[in-house]
């Protein structure tokens, strides 16, 4: 998609790229390649000013707040690389509080299995930055495919020129507030891909019903809206007149979009009930038929089905490519069993909301919690119910400490603050009986004590391997 107006402001001009992190050190590998003059810098570097440079491209972590966005330098990472992407490869990009690398894994795998190998590429926040994904393209001389980009409210901040043939909206919470000036950057910045997909945008009611009660201003000009979500069932717990209130803010929300797009019927087709998946009105999958599980994952699942319904590829094949996925690495995965307690490994978990469908997937079993983190400013005010139910003990990790550890007093569920990760487990082990579960679900960014989210997991796992009482 090389666009010759937009490559000519780097020809001759001298590039910073801002921030030395798996970003940072692929953009300017990027550069390198493409014969780009470019430095990179982050904050310990010692810097008289911005007036030498040209064009600033700053990491995904560094916010608006930071200095150079005084410059008037600055170029998103996605426009930059997006810049020189074959124009027939298409982008199938992924946002959302939460299932962002869940949702971008399916449907990795699922159009992997369809497309081949080597013509589908998973990119962006999923560990993979996006100028490595393309130069991989390049060097390859590849002229067609798939680029399956996960999208954090960070990297779309920026975005001017980029294009997504495809995106989804996961789901929205708050979230990110120590980058985001207000909630309603933070959706905004969401809401920017979306205004830069020419393709079909799939997003999930629950996006639009949680931004109407945070009082945050609907977006009114996206084209080409698919509307997915969860079936209202009549259950014990929510009474008739919740429901009725319920389905009236979806039926609100739905009319909304459907009317902007010359339709009539607010009625939600594409949905599920945690069981069944249904495209279209029709019943197409079934979860149990899969390798995963909960109403989480029915909704991760019922948007790449989308996809691939949006890419004609037949029910038939897409149902058998489903039962051949497994789950994503870091994410609920198993460890290793001992004495008949389960370490899981859910690093990937860095929301409240992920913490919270974490722990609503183990049944009955008690759990001996490892969470905390950085804090981002993200909302707890949900959690204590399940806390309550779920946790036999928690030890409590990072700058939330204190945040949870009040949490758990309301509740009464017993916690201590840990120092490390070896004393995390240590201590969760000395607590758990047979039958429990010693589950790693921050909840929270890893930043502080953990390079990140792998980091914190491999320090887990070395942590149980340590363990010489079990």
């Amino acid at each position: 998609m090389i666009f010759s107006h937009f490559l000519q402001m780097f020809q001759g001009k001298k590039v910073l790229i801002y921030g030395k992190g798996r970003v940072g050190t692929a953009l300017k590998k990027f550069c390198e390649y493409h014969k780009i003059s470019a430095e990179i810098k982050d904050d310990s570097d010692i810097i008289d000013g911005f007036d030498e440079y040209d064009v600033i491209i700053p990491s995904p972590g560094i916010s608006p707040s930071h200095k150079i966005y005084t410059t008037g330098k600055i170029v998103g990472e996605l426009d930059f690389v997006y810049a020189y992407l074959p124009k027939n490869f298409k982008i199938i990009s992924i946002t959302g509080t939460d299932g962002k690398s869940t949702t971008a894994w399916i449907l990795y795998n699922l159009l992997k299995q369809e497309y081949g190998e080597g013509k589908v590429f998973l990119s962006g926040n999923f560990e993979i930055p996006f100028a490595e994904t393309v130069q991989t393209i390049q060097e390859r001389s590849l002229k067609n495919g798939y680029i399956i980009l996960e999208v954090s409210s960070f990297m779309a901040y920026n975005i001017q020129s980029f294009q997504s043939t495809h995106s989804i909206f996961t789901n929205f919470e708050t979230d990110h507030l120590n980058w985001h000036s207000n909630l309603q950057d933070y959706f905004n910045s969401k809401i920017r891909l979306f205004e830069h997909t020419i393709g079909t945008s799939l997003i999930n009611e629950q996006v639009f019903s949680r931004a109407k009660e945070f009082g945050l201003a609907l977006p009114k000009d996206i084209p080409n809206v698919r509307v997915f979500g969860v079936e209202i069932l009549p259950t014990v717990i929510v009474s008739e007149t919740k429901q009725s209130r319920m389905q009236s803010e979806k039926d609100e929300i739905a009319m909304l979009l459907h009317s902007s797009q010359g339709q009539k019927t607010p009625v939600l087709k594409d949905k599920t009930d945690g069981k069944n998946i249904i495209v279209s009105g029709q019943k197409k999958y079934l979860l149990n038929e899969t390798r995963f599980s909960g109403m989480h994952n029915a909704i991760n699942i019922l948007s790449c089905v989308l996809v691939a319904n949006v890419l004609k590829i037949c029910s038939k094949r897409t149902r058998e490519y489903l039962k051949d996925i497994s789950g994503l690495p870091h994410r609920l995965e198993l460890v290793t069993t001992r004495n008949e307690v389960r370490f899981i490994d859910d690093s990937k978990s860095t929301s409240a909301q992920s913490l919270i469908a974490a722990l609503d997937s183990f049944g009955d079993q008690k759990i001996c919690l490892i969470a905390g983190g950085s804090d981002k400013g993200d909302s707890f005010e949900h959690l204590g119910q399940i806390l309550a139910k779920k946790v036999k003990h928690a030890e409590l990790i990072g700058a939330t400490q204190e945040i949870l550890g009040k949490i758990c007093e309301q509740q009464g569920v017993p916690y201590h603050s840990s120092e490390s990760m070896d004393e995390a487990v240590c201590l969760s082990a000395k607590t758990a009986k047979s039958g429990d579960v010693i589950l790693l679900s921050p909840g929270c960014a890893s930043f502080g004590m953990f390079r990140d989210y792998l980091d914190r997991a491999e320090k887990f796992r070395r942590a149980v391997e340590k363990l010489d009482f079990m």
